[in-house]
């Protein structure tokens, strides 16, 4: 079921762009949290059998018995935000390389790189309203982009 794309939408994606890499490495952290939690025990995971068969040698069996399955499950949530993040910058990407020259300096400047309309402007020698103009136009072209794009449309900017 594709959500309604709108161009509120279409600039909460861009302003959610670089924040991307932020979220998907707190996430990360997150993980890496919880396992060091559940794992105490940091090491080489020894068997007491001579041909090291023994069921609990394997580290990352022995994890997977540590964490309660309320936390595997927060962990997998983790797990799958974080590919949906990767899914939606790749996406975001793809769109946005569609647009003309002028039309991706305007956005790689003002949206990715955080400039100032004004450092945008003189950057491309134009006017502050000359480059509003052409976000416009890049805005448009980006509307039919997202709507026909089903990871775009569908995904959920959380606040």
């Amino acid at each position: 079921m594709a959500k309604v794309m709108n161009k509120n939408k279409v600039l909460k994606l861009l302003e959610l762009f670089p924040e991307i890499d932020g979220e998907i490495k707190s996430r990360r952290s997150f993980i890496s949290d919880l396992e060091q939690y559940y794992n105490p025990i940091q090491g080489v995971g020894y068997s007491d059998t001579t041909k090291g068969k023994y069921a609990n040698s394997d580290p990352t069996k022995r994890l997977a018995l540590n964490i309660p399955e309320y936390v595997r499950g927060d962990i997998q949530r983790y797990q799958r935000e974080i590919e949906e993040l990767q899914k939606v910058k790749v996406e975001i990407l793809k769109e946005v390389s569609r647009l003309t020259m002028k039309q991706k300096n305007v956005v790689f400047g003002y949206y990715f790189h955080g400039m100032k309309w004004e450092q945008v402007a003189e950057r491309m020698h134009y006017s502050e309203r000359q480059c509003k103009n052409i976000r416009d136009g890049a805005m448009e072209r980006l509307l039919k982009g997202f709507e026909k794009n089903r990871i775009l449309s569908e995904y959920d900017i959380k606040e």
